[in-house]
């Protein structure tokens, strides 16, 4: 979990909301994929931690499903899956989720949905949680507070090259994009 930790400070750092993930082969210790959340960089609602590492172990696998002969992985990650990414978990044969923070208000792995391990399905995946939660938690808790704490003030910001946000103070401070 710790690095899964790492890349979600990763993405933090990135702009990104800090949410990481680590794709474990059946050895229990080989990496075969990293993930953090890069849903703006990328301009891609798809692109979040879990479904970035799940890609990259599905590369160094040479399959999507993310199965060897010596059995299946495991995948870490800091937050809660949502439904898009527990039902890709389903489909990457994923084995055991393990995960830190639970989401009231997206958790498709067992907090607002069981997509997991619904009946009718045909795959399940053994789930682990409260790994590391409170720094988890607490790591997603700043950054939001962080977030409320400005304001934008351009009301289409994607129109621009820059964003102006609003300090609590009044004072502005203008954020360029990168190309």
């Amino acid at each position: 979990m710790h690095l899964a930790m790492a890349e979600a400070r990763a993405a933090e750092a990135a702009g990104e909301v800090p949410v990481g993930a680590i794709v474990v082969g059946p050895d229990g210790a080989t990496v075969l994929g990293r993930g953090q959340n890069r849903v703006l960089r990328d301009s891609d609602p798809t692109a979040h931690a879990e479904i970035v590492a799940m890609r990259e172990a599905g590369r160094a696998l040479s399959n999507y499903r993310l199965l060897s002969p010596e059995g299946g992985c495991t995948l870490y990650v800091t937050l809660e899956p949502c439904a898009m990414c527990a039902s890709a978990i389903l489909h990457a044969r994923i084995v055991r989720l393990v995960y830190a923070a639970g989401d009231p208000k997206a958790g498709a792995c067992g907090s607002v949905l069981d997509v997991l391990n619904h009946p009718k399905l045909n795959h399940r995946t053994a789930v682990q949680t409260g790994v590391l939660a409170e720094e988890c938690s607490r790591m997603l808790s700043d950054f939001f507070l962080a977030r409320r704490g400005k304001k934008r003030i351009d009301p289409h910001p994607m129109d621009t090259e820059e964003v102006l946000l609003g300090g609590n103070d009044g004072d502005e401070e203008k954020m360029v994009r990168e190309g």
